[in-house]
């Protein structure tokens, strides 16, 4: 299916980002996988667990591009009900940003200059899609775990994060969705 139509965003992390606009054959949704030809990358989830919302910004201007969200079908069918409006957080989930790097910092430069992430600490390097990434957990309205990569093809930073609260079984679920996209991340 092409993602043809404008799709409301429902990220609580990214206040950002003021618009959403949607262009023709930006983004597919086929069989559990999500593919991006505007910022070159695609993962698989689990179509059966999970719905994948997109938005990017309108403004040239803005450092993040685009973010991908991930929600369990439940959370999906809340969110599109109404029942966060008014003030009350949406769910942790899972995302996948999308930053620019018009001055092709080193990651963890990027990373350190970046006001996106308050309090961010605990850096590691590991792997991901066959390139050094940086893994770091930063603070905020939930504790993220964030993984950091340039996009060989076109620098941008792709920063994959699961938002947890610590307990419940939301983490866990939520969780799952992260690891795959982990695994399964591919730069086209």
């Amino acid at each position: 299916m092409i993602a043809s139509y404008p799709v409301q965003s429902f990220s609580a992390g990214n206040t950002n980002i003021s618009s959403t606009i949607s262009t023709k054959k930006l983004a597919y949704h086929s069989q559990g996988t999500y593919k991006s030809d505007r910022f070159r990358f695609q993962f698989n989830y689990s179509p059966k667990d999970f719905v994948v919302n997109y938005q990017t910004s309108r403004r040239s201007s803005d450092v993040n591009l685009a973010t991908v969200d991930i929600w369990t079908k439940q959370h999906a069918q809340r969110i599109k009900a109404g029942v966060y409006e008014g003030g009350t957080e949406y769910p942790a989930n899972v995302q996948v940003n999308v930053y620019k790097n018009s001055q092709r910092f080193p990651l963890l430069t990027w990373i350190q200059q970046s006001q996106q992430f308050p309090a961010d600490r605990q850096f590691k390097t590991v792997k991901i899609a066959g390139r050094n990434a940086i893994q770091f957990q930063a603070s905020g309205l939930y504790e993220n775990t964030h993984i950091a990569v340039i996009n060989p093809k076109n620098s941008q930073i792709i920063i994959v994060t699961l938002s947890q609260i610590g307990s419940g079984n939301n983490d866990a679920i939520y969780r799952k969705a992260y690891e795959q996209v982990l695994k399964s991340l591919k730069f086209i």
